[in-house]
């Protein structure tokens, strides 16, 4: 990596804080929402529903704006210094309303700070190490996506609001880091306008490959997030340690994979991979509704390590694709569309198996997968020509 491995170990560790602030508060929301504000569990869950309608909202128009700028350290510094305000803010708001809006606005700083540390990973590495680049950036978010709940939940215990004091201390600590360990990388060639930036990137057919797998790899994360623990519960009687210990079967050979795979994919080629470990995934996916509790543990080892097959190759795609002074464009949209895969995925999980059944549920979110992964066939292929 030229000497640029103790940067993207920075890198990775920040994105370990923007992705376990994600799932740090969520063991708390009863306590910390509806006690607190005698609200209801649909008003609850806006908390989750609103810092994904902020990712979808700015990201793209946050790397739109580091292009042309061509700064990428000021925008991470100011994202996580806002996230560290608003987390703090939000232990004192007074009502449902202010809180979710402050939500709100932490969704639109904490995005910018994350998708531009993505981006920042593309414009250090070299052509032929995106892959593994993104491989250690990928296995910082899924460590942080995996430790956040348990951890939260622990903190929740002793009082309802330490996650958000501890959140805020995080995100100040980051900040920090990021002004003093993250280095600029010059970047010559930038877009004349944001909005000049946004259309040429909207002209490029080539962008619906990652963008399709952005929603692709979100979507089941929330598919999995929201229905795989109650289908355990009542399928099983598992306690929440058991189901723990599960989600843990996906989670660690998605995260210890990553790099493997994504030096794979910069030997080797993205194609193949994408297409055939897609596949692979949604086909798997299909049957979680339908196995026993042993093959359940074996079906997420392998979900997880699929996972961990797609997740660089897609993000590779975009250093593949775009020159430095439109990557964090690109970036900034696999970001908004991975997000509204992961605002979609809990309410059709979660009516899906209400009106029909667990099995029929997680075939139905298989059967999108494998609608997305053929989508994006031809697109793959087409960068792959361009090459």
């Amino acid at each position: 990596m030229k000497g640029g491995l103790q940067a993207v170990i920075v890198l990775s560790a920040l994105t370990f804080v923007s992705m376990f602030s994600l799932t740090f508060i969520v063991p708390s929301i009863k306590e910390f929402i509806m006690d607190r504000f005698d609200a209801t569990a649909t008003q609850a869950s806006l908390f989750v529903t609103v810092e994904m309608a902020a990712y979808i909202i700015f990201a793209m128009v946050w790397g739109a704006a580091s292009d042309r700028v061509g700064k990428r350290r000021m925008f991470i510094v100011i994202g996580f210094l806002g996230s560290s305000v608003l987390y703090y803010l939000m232990s004192l708001a007074p009502d449902l309303l202010v809180l979710l809006v402050l939500r709100f606005v932490q969704g639109a700083f904490t995005v910018m700070a994350w998708s531009l540390i993505m981006t920042t990973a593309l414009d250090i590495a070299s052509r032929s190490e995106y892959g593994k680049t993104m491989g250690i950036v990928g296995t910082g978010l899924a460590l942080g996506l995996g430790f956040g709940a348990p951890i939260g939940g622990a903190a929740g215990d002793i009082d309802p609001l330490l996650p958000l004091y501890i959140a805020s201390v995080l995100f100040l600590a980051s900040g920090i880091v990021a002004y003093f360990g993250v280095k600029e990388v010059p970047i010559t060639h930038r877009p004349e306008s944001i909005t000049k930036a946004l259309v040429a990137l909207s002209k490029d057919r080539r962008v619906v490959a990652p963008y399709l797998l952005g929603v692709l790899e979100r979507f089941s994360a929330g598919f999995i997030a929201l229905l795989l623990p109650l289908y355990l519960a009542e399928e099983f009687g598992m306690d929440p340690s058991e189901r723990g210990m599960v989600l843990a079967a996906f989670l660690l050979p998605f995260a210890v994979l990553q790099y493997p795979f994504g030096r794979f994919s910069d030997r080797y080629g993205r194609s193949a991979m994408l297409i055939a470990g897609g596949i692979a995934y949604a086909l798997l996916f299909s049957t979680i509704g339908y196995l026993d509790q042993m093959l359940v543990i074996v079906v997420m080892i392998l979900c997880g390590s699929l996972g961990a097959m797609l997740l660089p190759a897609s993000l590779a795609l975009i250093g593949d694709l775009a020159p430095k002074g439109e990557r964090a464009t690109l970036m900034g949209g696999f970001n908004s569309m991975g997000s509204l895969g992961f605002a979609v995925a809990p309410p059709l999980a979660a009516y899906s198996s209400d009106a029909l059944d667990y099995g029929t549920a997680f075939l139905i979110g298989g059967i999108a997968i494998l609608g997305m992964v053929l989508a994006c066939v031809p697109y793959i292929r087409m960068i792959g020509r361009t090459q």
